[in-house]
């Protein structure tokens, strides 16, 4: 082949592809959807802002949801319908609850009767408010994840409920009668069958089953699915040696193979968001303590919190005494060490006595190599607020950032006195928006 021929099959592939760079300069780029943000007035009155903290949206609603799918479920009184980014009503208040669309559906409810007879039946509307699933008295209505609803159902004849997967043709029984059902993820659903627990695909088979087949002898260690999967890999507890509730943890991939176990002293405490898990590292050192002329040699603990890698790795170490799962590249922290792991049932006072002195003021923001990029964050929800006042507001609303804004409590001066409030931080630390110091939430759902 001449050179001069080379040069003509590129001239000519130049050539051919001008037109074809030229049709995708012509076509025009999407424009992104704006951004919404709930909030509330002085009256208690819900509206949306953008996210520098301009109200988009003014407050007039009883209720509002986040926007998911475009749309944001909100009501007047007792009727409830969903709006767009403009605040144009586009699905009419006309059922007695809306919630947020999922997976292209949302589910929605009416009255029926009256006193002691009435009932609420529900069923699943699309964008276009036409109905893919009718409203029904069956079953409570859920979110839709991958396809599937998790629902529960009457059994008459055993006069006992169970959960079981429900379709958008409204045919349910896939993976049959259970006593837990997890939504799908990454195409696999956790579920235990009243006697085991496995994960299914979307036709209900089982696609893990972490049982051995044959045990070399019964008090070998048991491995348990533990959590939904997760970019990939899901949360297993070991139970040794027949014992009651796991004694280690492990992760799997979606084959059901161990990607890794964790040491003795490390407990996992939830799931992989953006490369990393946390995790509560269990250890105590031996001090020397003076009381007058003696001393003592005591232990110490510093067990603390941090965070694993996709190997099991604790890249982010063990020093925070509170933290939540990443979001955004970001994760809200606490500095700190020797809190239980579990301190549900710790009176204030027995706080303030023992656990005070040993945990920062406030909480701090840090990125993927833990290193602060906040030094001063606004302090994460608890559990009892974001179920009280903010049910369906996803996963990371009120523990981290969404959308670029961490939705979080801070302190304001009202009257002379210190006063927790709710607000939208960004990313510079800054708060653009703070809740009008005389009223709270109201609960929603």
């Amino acid at each position: 082949m001449t050179t001069r021929f080379c040069l003509r099959i590129v001239a000519y592939s130049i050539l051919l592809t001008i037109p074809l760079i030229e049709s995708f300069a012509q076509v025009p780029a999407q424009p992104k959807s704006p951004k919404r943000f709930v909030i509330w007035d002085e009256r208690g009155k819900f509206g949306y802002m953008d996210e520098a903290g301009r109200v988009a949206i003014k407050p007039q609603f009883d209720e509002a949801y986040p926007f998911t799918e475009g749309l944001a479920a909100v009501s007047i009184g007792n009727k409830a319908g969903f709006i767009d980014f403009s605040g144009r009503v586009v699905v009419p208040l006309q059922y007695y609850t809306a919630y947020p669309f999922s997976d292209g559906v949302a589910a929605v409810s009416r009255i029926e009767g009256r006193g002691d007879n009435r009932r609420f039946p529900c069923g699943y509307i699309d964008h276009a408010n036409r109905f893919v699933i009718q409203l029904q008295k069956k079953f409570s209505c859920t979110e839709f994840h991958e396809g599937f609803a998790v629902v529960e159902e009457y059994d008459s004849s055993l006069g006992e409920s169970y959960a079981t997967y429900m379709n958008k043709q409204g045919l349910t029984g896939v993976a049959g009668h259970l006593s837990v059902g997890k939504p799908f993820s990454e195409g696999l659903a956790l579920i235990e069958d009243f006697s085991k627990w496995s994960f299914v695909n979307h036709d209900g088979q089982t696609v893990i089953d972490l049982r051995p087949k044959k045990r070399a002898h019964p008090l070998d260690d048991e491995y348990e699915p533990a959590s939904s999967f997760s970019e990939g890999l899901a949360m297993v507890g070991i139970t040794v040696g027949g014992t009651a509730g796991y004694s280690r943890y492990a992760f799997m991939n979606r084959k059901g193979q161990m990607v890794f176990k964790l040491p003795d002293n490390v407990t996992a405490q939830g799931d992989f968001y953006d490369g990393r898990a946390q995790v509560y590292v269990a250890k105590s050192r031996r001090v020397r303590v003076r009381v007058e002329d003696e001393v003592f040699n005591e232990d110490d603990d510093v067990s603390a919190r941090g965070y694993i890698d996709k190997m099991g790795k604790l890249v982010i170490s063990a020093r925070f005494s509170r933290v939540q799962d990443f979001s955004e590249g970001l994760a809200v922290v606490r500095i700190g060490h020797g809190l239980p792991i579990d301190d549900y049932n710790i009176t204030p006072e027995r706080w303030k006595e023992e656990y005070a002195d040993n945990e920062a003021r406030h909480y701090s923001c840090i990125d993927r190599s833990g290193s602060i990029l906040i030094e001063k964050c606004g302090e994460p929800l608890s559990n009892d607020e974001i179920a009280e006042n903010f049910q369906l507001f996803g996963r990371a609303f009120g523990r981290g950032f969404v959308e670029g804004l961490f939705f979080s409590k801070t302190k304001v001066r009202v009257a002379g006195k210190l006063k927790t409030v709710y607000g939208y931080m960004n990313r510079n630390g800054k708060y653009v928006w703070i809740q009008p110091a005389g009223r709270g939430p109201k609960p929603t759902g």
